[in-house]
């Protein structure tokens, strides 16, 4: 037989059970001790035998005790004539027929039902008894006459000396006790079961309700739908279970999306770069088999052998971009930070692309401050996106191309600016220009480039914490945006 898996709900009503089981045991236990305790208390002290009081001297009679509680004694003479009274006397009698004396409250008209032993007897305390119950005792005075000592006690003085005995279970005091106990233990009992009925409910509605919805919600996700959010409506620790459970959900979901799109990226980048190196390889491959059967006559061979130059230098170029746009992605890659002067570093680079420019017939206009703008990063890397945007916007404009290039710093960070009134960028290549193999033309495999360059400058200035944008001004004007 299977075994049932532990649970918290089933866990919480066993030890509800448990302790509320046990407190009732001994809730009953300290009923029934008090109960039983509770007899044999008085408040006075009294020896129920009259044999024990009586003297020769009836008049020597320690009464103190019965004076207190309002009790008195009587001495009747062999006629049942009253020869002496002591303490407060109720009965206003001189004399007392066989007959009163027979059918007086005696302790056999208030032992009854109960089980009690008083000296050597044994009696069953009635509980209607009469307030007050009489002792006999007969002795011989100093006269040597029959004397009758006759003590009348108060009630529940009597009951104070009662001491119970086991000889009749069923009709003793223990077992009055032990019912009167079971009357309150009952209703007791009656609404344990009622709040135990509640207890569970309570816990199904607050503590197995939420932990289910959490658990599917668990499942949901190992199967690998991570869209999923919970709602638990419970108490606050399940509000931070609800809230951290969303976060993490929405975190693997963003994660999920970002892995699929990676993986599409790659797919793409891997397919662009085998179509941009099978071209040049073709043109390379035709160019050379055509020197080697001697198809290509004596003066074209210099212009051929160009092609294949070109060609090898282009293949050249797309490899390093790849090798760095691989490097970049790579989470093991760390950019070697130092203090650099931007300023410093833009005029290096602008020298290296004026002969460029010039040839290419572009105006440069560039408005560098005089201060040193320093900042924390990667030279090589930083050259890098200078490089590649200075140099787009030198070989993709057409001649007579007004370039400015402007770098200032504003609110603690260092912005350039590249604008120019050049070519325009299409539509259609504005919003993806920052992703591998996009060129401004619309073609990857001319002249203009490998179509890494802007993909390749975005992850070096994001890995800097800093941000790349495209901007059309208008019509005529576009603008590259550096912020560092």
């Amino acid at each position: 037989m299977k075994k049932k898996p532990k649970t918290i709900g089933r866990f919480l009503t066993k030890k509800y059970i448990t302790t509320s089981l046990l407190l009732l045991v001994l809730l009953y236990l300290l009923v029934f001790i008090a109960q039983f305790l509770s007899i044999g208390t008085s408040k006075i002290t009294l020896d129920l035998c009259a044999e024990k009081i009586v003297r020769p001297d009836y008049t020597k009679i320690d009464t103190s005790t019965l004076e207190d509680v309002g009790s008195w004694l009587k001495i009747l003479d062999e006629n049942n004539n009253v020869v002496y009274t002591k303490g407060t006397v109720a009965e206003k009698k001189a004399h007392y027929t066989q007959k009163q004396l027979l059918e007086m409250d005696g302790l056999q008209s208030v032992i009854q039902r109960r089980i009690y032993k008083i000296g050597p007897l044994t009696f069953s305390l009635n509980r209607k008894g009469a307030p007050y119950i009489a002792i006999f005792a007969s002795f011989k005075g100093l006269d040597d006459r029959e004397y009758i000592c006759i003590a009348k006690l108060p009630q529940e003085s009597v009951l104070g000396k009662l001491e119970p005995t086991f000889r009749n279970f069923r009709s003793s005091t223990l077992f009055l006790i032990f019912k009167d106990t079971l009357l309150i233990l009952i209703p007791v009992l009656l609404i344990f079961i009622f709040c135990l009925k509640r207890y569970s409910k309570s816990v199904k509605e607050h503590l197995i309700a939420p932990n289910t919805v959490l658990i599917n919600g668990l499942r949901t996700i190992k199967n690998g739908d991570y869209s999923k959010k919970i709602h638990m409506n419970a108490e606050y620790e399940y509000v931070e279970i609800e809230d951290s459970f969303n976060h993490m959900a929405r975190q693997l979901e963003e994660a999920e999306q970002q892995r699929v799109l990676y993986e599409k990226e790659r797919q793409l980048l891997f397919a662009n770069m085998a179509h941009d190196l099978r071209t040049p390889i073709t043109t390379i491959h035709g160019s050379a088999k055509a020197v080697a059967d001697g198809l290509v006559s004596e003066d074209k061979l210099n212009q051929t052998m160009e092609t294949i130059i070109t060609k090898t230098n282009h293949m050249n170029e797309l490899v390093n971009h790849l090798l760095v746009f691989s490097k970049l992605e790579s989470p093991d890659y760390h950019l070697q930070q130092q203090k650099i002067d931007l300023s410093e570093l833009l005029r290096e680079v602008l020298l290296e692309h004026l002969d460029l420019a010039e040839k290419n017939q572009i105006d440069m206009i560039i408005d560098l401050t005089d201060d040193p703008l320093e900042i924390f990063g990667d030279p090589i890397e930083l050259r890098r996106v200078f490089d590649n945007l200075i140099g787009n916007s030198i070989q993709h404009n057409s001649a007579n191309t007004t370039v400015q290039i402007r770098l200032y710093p504003l609110n603690h960070q260092v912005i350039l600016e590249i604008k120019d009134n050049g070519n325009p960028i299409p539509k259609e290549l504005q919003e993806p220009l920052f992703e591998p193999f996009v060129s401004g033309d619309g073609s990857r495999t001319t002249k203009n480039g490998s179509g890494l360059g802007l993909a390749i400058s975005k992850k070096i200035v994001e890995k800097h914490g800093g941000k790349i944008s495209f901007v059309e001004l208008n019509e005529h004007e576009k603008m590259f945006r550096v912020i560092l």
